[in-house]
């Protein structure tokens, strides 16, 4: 397969055309190998780390950041933005929708995050059985950020995602230089 990479302008990145399904939705609980690289994920196309931040959560100003690799581990572009009254949830899933938007559909993606809340949703299967259960919790309630979850959830469909955590403020450079671009958006945001 050829990896086209790219640029730093906002077009958009390209690879293999293949489709992803539900069951395409993988995870590892390992993230980083030595020195907080990334470790071998595997075979595909980017490799993205993704941040969210609010500085005074719930309805505080907010940002999130994505840091887009090539298969290689070099770095492509960084990407934020943020939101001026937001929670933490909702800024880990911008994220994600940022970070999967930022390639063309059918890409290999390993997403790093250090949201379980996003994660989980894929690789504990929360998100299919809100589904099911008509945007329900298991308790009944009704599932908080469904626009947001929405969205992922069609982001992740039309590309094959593995999901990786990492553990937050852990010294993982790219998973820190997220944190550092999330908090800097969350800090723009007009008050």
């Amino acid at each position: 397969v050829s990896h086209r990479k790219a640029s730093a302008s906002n077009r958009k990145a390209s690879a293999s055309d293949h489709k992803a399904s539900a069951s395409d939705h993988k995870a590892s609980a390992s993230g980083t190998g030595p020195q907080g690289r990334p470790d071998a994920a595997g075979d595909v196309d980017y490799i993205i780390y993704t941040d969210g931040s609010c500085l005074r959560n719930p309805a505080g100003p907010g940002g999130y950041a994505v840091l887009l690799l090539d298969a290689a581990g070099n770095l492509l572009r960084e990407l934020s933005g943020g939101e001026p009254s937001t929670t933490n949830n909702r800024m880990e899933l911008m994220a994600g929708i940022t970070a999967l938007e930022a390639v063309e559909p059918g890409c290999r993606v390993a997403l790093y995050t250090d949201s379980q809340y996003m994660q989980n949703g894929f690789v504990k299967y929360w998100l299919r059985n809100w589904k099911r259960n008509g945007w329900k919790t298991a308790t009944g309630n009704p599932v908080s950020n469904q626009d947001l979850w929405q969205r992922l959830d069609a982001l992740v469909l039309s590309h094959q995602v593995q999901f990786h955590w990492v553990k937050g403020h852990a010294n993982q450079e790219y998973n820190e230089r997220c944190d550092e671009l999330a908090k800097t958006a969350a800090k723009s945001q007009p008050r």
